[in-house]
């Protein structure tokens, strides 16, 4: 067959978390920076997913482990992370 296997896209998920003052004064700092170097505005928290998706790409033994199938038991959500990044069993 010519067509390959279509993918579906992981969904969406909104996540809520807690910033130092110091890191929200950080992202808000690097908004006005961004309006700066693009002359477009842009709320600090519309950064985050880009900030977080650019950090990833970027790290390149990442890449490598993501590729090597050794996070497959994470990748379906066998494991949960507690928030000090202990991973627990789901119940």
């Amino acid at each position: 067959m010519k067509l390959t296997r279509i993918v579906k896209p992981l969904r969406s998920v909104q996540v809520r978390v807690t910033l130092s003052g110091d890191l929200n004064a950080a992202l808000e700092s690097y908004a006005r920076y961004y309006d700066h170097v693009h002359g477009e505005s842009v709320e600090p928290k519309a950064l985050i997913p880009e900030i977080l998706n650019t950090f990833l790409d970027a790290d390149r033994e990442f890449q490598v482990w993501r590729r090597s199938g050794n996070n497959a038991s994470q990748v379906h959500g066998s494991a949960a992370t507690s928030p000090n990044g202990i991973a627990k069993a789901q119940a």
